[in-house]
């Protein structure tokens, strides 16, 4: 037996280093994709609360279910759920992606589908955060309430209730979390 241990000595002391420090690294970097990149934080409102953060007032948010959809690019077996989040800056407008829609009981989660709803965008009805208008001499506009307006396509089994999950980038890894059923 000391033959083979002694044979095989490089590739048993490189595997006794490679499997720790493999290992670290994976979880290293799941660890930073949860902690650094995914905001982790809920702040909730319930139904028709607002929640002040980021200098800026947010919400009541409100939640339709979009019964005629003849015009829309929806599938026949599915549900159109359209969202609309108040945005009331305060100071500089704040920052912010699509708000996801999530389902309380199952955590299944939606990305907003506008666009492929056959819908056009809209600088009066945005899908995100936006920023004030230059004028023409380059300098911003007034900061001014604004909503952000997104659909989803849904299973049309899926009964809710919903959260609709807003993540301002300055607030990280706070998000907020508004609850909704259409």
């Amino acid at each position: 037996m000391t033959g083979w241990w002694r044979r095989n000595r490089l590739a048993l002391i490189a595997l006794a280093v490679l499997v720790p420090v493999a290992t670290a690294t994976l979880v290293g970097v799941a660890w930073s994709r949860h902690y650094l990149y995914e905001p982790t934080l809920p702040r909730d409102a319930a139904e028709g609360e607002t929640i002040e953060l980021a200098d800026a007032t947010w919400g009541p948010v409100r939640a339709v279910d979009v019964t005629d959809v003849e015009e829309l690019t929806a599938p026949s077996d599915a549900r159109v759920i359209a969202v609309a989040v108040p945005v009331d800056p305060h100071g500089d407008s704040p920052s912010c992606f699509s708000p996801v829609l999530v389902e309380k009981d199952t955590g299944r989660r939606w990305e907003e589908m506008t666009i492929e709803l056959g819908i056009p965008y809209s600088a009066e009805e945005p899908t995100s955060c936006t920023k004030p208008e230059e004028d023409e001499n380059g300098d911003p506009g007034p900061i001014v309430p604004y909503e952000i307006v997104v659909g989803y396509i849904v299973p049309e089994d899926v009964e809710g209730p919903f959260w609709v999950e807003v993540a301002e980038i300055n607030s990280y890894p706070s998000f907020m979390r508004f609850s909704v059923e259409p």
